[in-house]
């Protein structure tokens, strides 16, 4: 079967030679090598399975600054991507970051820490991290979105990517809606779906809308 191996390095510079390091240790040759744009490269190879092959590339390739993806060439293009928000198109936890804003961040961290390790459940942690924000202007919302949340490198060229080769792409998150809409309309996602944060109209009352969005 025909697999494709894609490479991708920090440094494009360092394409050349992990190339060569890959393909001395693989048996069957490969076909022409695809340039995906600077530091990235796409291989299709001939092997038996994706199982084996994938761990002979991270053998071939181990300890070396690059990330690879092994999986079967056809039907390979894909027409969704759902993206989580947090820590993976922007850089924080816009939770995190509120809280710092209401001068309780240490004691929402340590909550948002056992949540993502499973420790408590996600509805719970929400509801009890949301209530500490109690009585904070809705002016901080703003004021941490300008402030603390910069979209991750490579989150807009994914996005145009992946809209060019005609996939719908949304953004999702176990945050709040008044963060996925402006990250979204920054990155290119079509929509996105989070929690509400409810207010006074002045100032969070500590309550999330119901249901909560989890998994």
């Amino acid at each position: 079967m025909l697999i494709a191996v894609t490479l991708v390095a920090a440094e494009p510079a360092n394409i050349p030679d992990l190339v060569n390091q890959l393909t001395a240790g693989l048996a069957n040759p490969l076909r022409p090598i695809t340039h995906l744009g600077p530091g990235a490269v796409d291989l299709i190879v001939e092997a038996e399975d994706v199982a084996s092959l994938r761990q002979t590339v991270h053998d071939a390739l181990d300890g070396l600054a690059v990330d690879v993806c092994v999986q079967p060439a056809e039907g390979r293009r894909k027409r969704l991507l759902i993206a989580d928000m947090d820590s993976t198109i922007i850089g924080c936890e816009c939770l995190d970051e509120l809280a710092d804003f209401a001068g309780v961040k240490a004691e929402v961290s340590a909550i948002t820490e056992r949540a993502m390790r499973g420790e408590i459940g996600f509805e719970g942690a929400l509801r009890e991290r949301v209530g500490m924000l109690r009585g904070l202007p809705l002016t901080a919302l703003q004021a941490c979105f300008d402030q603390r949340v910069r979209l991750n490198p490579g989150a807009r060229t994914l996005l145009a990517t992946m809209d060019a080769q005609g996939a719908r792409c949304v953004l999702v998150s176990g945050g709040f809606e008044f963060f996925t809409s402006r990250v979204a309309a920054q990155a290119g996602f079509h929509a996105d779906r989070a929690n509400r944060l409810i207010a006074d109209g002045e100032v969070l009352t500590g309550e999330v809308g119901e249901p909560i969005l989890g998994r």
